[in-house]
C-alpha cells in the first residue's frame, strides 16, 4: 500500500521543531522503523512528518553519579557500542543488542521506540524493568514521567500532541543480574512473549524487577508476584508457581504471531526457565 500525502518539515532546532508541533496534526519521525509501516498500512495519517533527525543534540549517553541520560534519538546500535551503557546498564545493552537486525539497529532510536509504545517492542519493557525516568519537552517546559505511567495502552503514551521525547534516565543498579529474554517467531521478528529481569541476589532474593512485552496491550510488570520472591532462597517449585501464577494476571491479545492461549503458555516456560537461570545459577 501506498502511505497517504503527507508534508515534510525539517527543523533547524529544537525550539524549532517544538514550535512546528503546536500546528497540531505533526508526527515526529526519526529512525521510522515502525512509522514508516503505520504509515503505509494508514495506520496513522498524519499532515505533517517533522524531521527529527537534523537534531544532534538529542544524541548522547551521559553518566551521572547514580543515573544514565540517554537521548532520544540515540540510536539501538550506538547503545551496543557505548562502553556505559555497557559497563552501567547491562540489560539495556544486552536488549539493544537483540533487536530486530543490523539494519534495524542502525536506524531505530529509543526515544522513537518508547514514544511509539508498540505492545511487543523491547524497550518500554527494559524501561520498565528499570523504572526509568522518561523527561518530555514541549514550548511550556518540560516535566518528567515514570515508566509505569509512560505507557497507556497500544500505541498510546503520556505523550500529549505538542510534546516530544527528549530523555531517557536509567538508574545504575550496582550488583545486579540481568537478563533479556525473547521468544521470536523469525530471526529479527518482533518478540512473541519478551521478558526483561533485574535481581540482586545474596543469601536471598533482595530485589527483582521482571518486566514482560508482547503479554498485555502495553508492557507489563507483576508488582506483587515480585514481593512474593523478595527475602525468599527461591527453588524450582517456588519459580513454577510464580510462573503459573503470572500467567493468570495477563490476557495477551491473539494475532498473527499466535493465539493468547499460546502466548500464555510461551510466556510460563519462558518465565520458569529464565528465573531459574538467573536466580538459581546466581545462588
Amino acid at each position: 500500500m501506498y502511505p497517504p500525502e503527507f508534508g515534510y518539515y525539517k527543523p533547524e532546532s529544537l525550539a524549532d521543531a517544538l514550535d512546528f508541533l503546536k500546528g497540531g496534526n505533526v508526527k515526529p519521525i526519526a529512525g521510522g522503523q515502525s512509522l514508516i509501516p503505520m504509515l503505509k498500512f494508514r495506520i496513522i495519517q498524519p499532515k505533517f512528518l517533522l524531521d527529527l533527525n537534523p537534531l544532534k543534540e538529542l544524541s548522547y549517553v551521559i553518566p551521572e553519579e547514580n543515573e544514565i541520560r540517554i537521548g532520544a534519538l540515540t540510536r539501538y546500535s550506538e547503545m551496543v557500542k557505548s562502553g556505559i551503557v555497557r559497563r552501567d546498564l547491562p540489560l539495556l545493552h544486552e536488549a539493544s543488542g537483540k533487536v530486530g537486525d543490523l539494519q534495524v539497529r542502525n536506524m531505530g532510536t529509543i526515544g522513537g521506540s518508547l514514544s511509539n509504545a508498540d505492545p511487543s517492542a523491547d524497550f518500554p519493557a527494559v524501561s520498565l524493568a528499570y523504572d526509568a525516568k522518561i523527561k518530555l519537552i514541549s514550548t511550556q517546559g518540560e516535566r518528567e514521567v515514570n515508566a509505569k505511567d509512560f505507557f497507556k495502552g497500544p500505541f498510546t503514551t503520556e505523550l500529549r500532541e505538542d510534546e516530544l521525547l527528549k530523555e531517557v534516565e536509567f538508574p545504575i543498579l550496582k550488583g545486579y543480574k540481568h537478563t533479556y529474554a525473547k521468544i521470536v517467531r523469525r530471526a529479527g521478528d518482533f518478540a512473541l512473549v519478551g521478558m526483561a529481569v533485574l535481581a540482586k541476589v545474596g543469601e536471598t532474593v533482595e530485589d527483582i524487577r521482571i518486566a514482560y512485552t508482547g503479554v498485555s496491550d502495553k508492557p507489563y510488570r507483576s508488582y506483587e508476584l515480585e514481593k512474593t520472591l523478595i527475602g525468599s532462597k527461591p527453588n524450582e517449585d517456588q519459580l513454577r508457581k510464580f510462573s503459573e501464577d503470572v500467567i493468570k494476571e495477563v490476557n495477551p491479545p491473539s494475532d498473527s504471531r499466535g493465539s493468547s492461549d499460546y502466548k500464555k503458555k510461551v510466556m510460563k516456560n519462558l518465565t520458569f526457565n529464565t528465573l531459574k537461570e538467573v536466580l538459581l545459577h546466581a545462588s
